[in-house]
């Protein structure tokens, strides 16, 4: 293939031969584009080269080319082109023959060898200037300069790859509790994306003189973990980590700054070369992280920048995960003294959300379990009415939690609650507080609240027992002295009059005696009469103060001898039924006879003064699980409720104090026009 010579100055572009009949202006214009292509030449910022398609041979360069490639002009004419592309990456002779050929073009990215022995990574495109028979005269190249453009795409392919891998780190992390196993999957993580061998985090056990060291195989498998002196650092290494500076150590076998001996433990740890990073808290070193590798390795700037930031989320991710385990802790602890208490207790936020609440907090709502009770404030004052103990409704602001949000504090305040679904009601006592931070800042606030409506009821009829008791007492004051009225009236006027009159009649018949003898007879069959009379008026006078068959017979007897009296009056029949009794009763009748008799006595007394019976029926018998039950029943014109709570019904309270007394209970049921029932039951105890 013939070649058409360099022009002997050397220039790029000769001036064209003078042709024969070429007018002379034409050979003027061509010379001037001549030398306008020649300084364009040589001043581009483009790298442009003329290149023998024979030898491969640089033609020409200009000075672009030049810079590029390192070397000098003089050096570069006659250079053979396959001498400034690297071993491994040569010259590709069959895209270069195509190119010649006319098959292909030449548009490729590769690396230049420079004359320093670095490379550059340029832009090659190349053209063929042909002759009129189309045989390739020379090769056109240029040559742009790619490895900024290469070197930031390069970068931005590995910030992305690092964004991408810290996402999937944050992501796989938040899933994880145990502190030993965040660190785990951070070896692992970046075993899977950088290689490494293994991951060492290494934290201050709290008194600034050893740290705590756990170290991670990227392979998997348990944590080793040592504890360590900070002299056990070279001093090289403690003085930078102290300092917030990484150490990048890519071959710790030839580190000059590594003692013998931290040589002697890598090797023996299977570590030749680590990255370093320092975490402080407050200027001080607080921990750790080491990346590792089995051999040297020459560690990337984007690599160490990866390790920085894993640095930091491991330590982030390790407080919050201590953090959640104390909380959960803290929550287990607290949950289970809420459990074991009482009293309803539950803790809000400022937002009125409930943090904490416990199974008794549910159960003094009236709510079937914590489930299905309220979760907050707004839900819970949406089926809870507060209002004052005399049922006054109040404002939101004055109910507990409200009050201690505004920074209140009481203890056992009442309020009357009423669910607004079913209008029940009840009384609870609450005490209530804020919550406050390290900074005195209210961050919620803690109720609890107890249930006293029973307390109520029972204080109410204490209260009602204790009145009752004392309109009792007065009226057995009353009775004790009417009584005596009574009995001392009788003897007075019975008894007494009885004996004054057997007295006189003695005397009578002492002086009859003497004149008429008959006489004397008859006055001493009427002393006789006399003295009869006053014998039943005293054991009358004794039945009615103790009946002596109550002491003889027994409680049945008694009761048997009681209904026979009070139908002897006429117009009413009383029965006694002790059917149910059990042979085992009969201790115990012996020591209830006189509450039981007086109830019952007092029970007829009232069916004669205000039933207008026809019958009484008197039941005795033996009650379930030992308890032993009474009732006097009528079918009169029965008792209404007002009847039954009046103040002055001193017989009424009078029986329920006896049956009191011998620790059981008396109910009165009675309606109007159906008679009236008294139940007295005593327990077995």
């Amino acid at each position: 293939m013939a070649v058409t010579p360099l022009p002997a100055d050397g220039s790029f572009y000769p001036a064209p031969p003078a042709a024969a009949g070429v007018p002379q202006a034409f050979e003027g214009r061509a010379a001037g584009s001549a030398a306008l292509l020649a300084a364009a030449f040589d001043t581009s910022r483009i790298g442009l080269a003329q290149i023998d398609p024979v030898t491969r041979r640089l033609l020409d360069v200009n000075p672009a080319f030049g810079r590029l490639c390192g070397y000098e002009l003089s050096e570069l004419r006659g250079m053979d082109f396959s001498r400034l592309h690297p071993p491994e990456d040569p010259l590709d002779q069959a895209v270069f023959d195509a190119l010649l050929d006319g098959q292909a073009g030449c548009d490729v990215e590769k690396r230049l060898l420079r004359k320093d022995g670095t490379t550059v990574w340029v832009a090659l495109s190349g053209s063929v200037a042909r002759d009129a028979q189309g045989v390739p005269l020379r090769v056109l190249c240029i040559a742009r300069d790619i490895t900024e453009r290469l070197q930031a795409q390069a970068a931005l392919r590995e910030r992305e790859e690092r964004l991408t891998f810290l996402v999937q780190l944050n992501d796989r992390l938040r899933r994880v509790d145990e502190p030993a196993r965040i660190t785990s999957e951070v070896a692992r993580l970046l075993g899977e994306f950088t290689g490494v061998d293994g991951v060492t985090y290494a934290e201050d056990s709290g008194d600034g003189q050893t740290v705590t060291v756990t170290r991670h195989r990227a392979a998997g498998g348990p944590g080793v973990e040592v504890h360590l002196r900070y002299d056990d650092y070279g001093p090289e290494l403690l003085q930078a980590l102290r300092a917030g500076r990484t150490v990048v150590r890519p071959d710790l076998a030839c580190d000059p700054s590594v003692s013998p001996a931290e040589k002697a433990v890598h090797a023996e740890l299977q570590v030749g070369a680590t990255v370093s990073v320092p975490l402080l808290k407050g200027g001080r070193l607080h921990s750790t992280l080491a990346v590792h590798s089995r051999a040297a390795r020459s560690w990337t700037p984007g690599e160490v920048v990866l390790f920085e930031e894993v640095a930091q989320r491991l330590r982030a991710d390790l407080e919050r995960a201590r953090a959640e385990a104390a909380l959960r802790s803290a929550r287990s602890w607290l949950a289970a003294a809420l459990a074991s208490m009482n009293d309803a207790v539950f803790i809000t936020d400022t937002k009125g959300r409930f943090l904490e609440f416990n199974e008794a907090f549910a159960a003094f709502h009236r709510f079937a379990g914590k489930i299905r009770g309220p979760q907050s404030i707004g839900a819970w004052r949406r089926r809870i009415e507060f209002a004052l103990p005399d049922g006054t409704t109040i404002a939101p602001r004055l109910r507990p939690v409200q009050r201690a949000l505004r920074g209140e504090s009481c203890a056992s305040v009442e309020y009357l609650l009423r669910r607004r679904d079913t209008g029940e009601c009840w009384h609870g006592l609450y005490s209530f507080a804020p919550i406050r931070d390290s900074a005195g800042r209210i961050v919620g606030a803690v109720v609890s609240a107890r249930d006293i409506s029973e307390f109520k009821r029972l204080h109410a009829e204490l209260e009602a027992a204790h009145a009752e008791l004392q309109r009792l007492i007065s009226a057995q004051d009353q009775a004790r002295e009417q009584e005596r009225l009574r009995i001392a009236r009788e003897l007075h006027d019975d008894l007494q009059q009885t004996l004054a009159t057997v007295l006189l009649e003695v005397g009578a018949a002492r002086g009859a005696n003497a004149e008429a003898p008959e006489r004397a007879q008859g006055a001493i069959g009427h002393i006789e009469a006399l003295a009869r009379h006053a014998l039943a008026s005293t054991r009358r006078i004794i039945r009615d103060l103790r009946p002596q068959v109550l002491e003889e017979l027994g409680l049945v007897a008694a009761l048997q001898s009681l209904a026979a009296q009070f139908s002897g009056g006429g117009g009413c029949v009383c029965t006694v039924d002790t059917q149910g009794l059990r042979p085992a009763d009969e201790p115990r009748l012996v020591a209830l006879a006189t509450p039981l008799y007086r109830v019952t006595q007092e029970a007829l007394n009232n069916v004669a003064k205000h039933a207008a019976a026809r019958a009484v029926r008197i039941v005795l018998a033996s009650g379930p699980r030992g308890t032993l039950r009474l009732s006097v029943a009528d079918d009169g014109v029965g008792l209404s409720k007002s009847q039954i709570r009046r103040p002055d019904a001193f017989g009424l309270a009078g029986m329920r104090e006896r049956v009191r007394a011998v620790g059981g209970t008396l109910r009165l049921h009675g309606r109007e026009g159906r008679g009236t029932t008294v139940e007295v039951e005593i327990p077995a105890a």
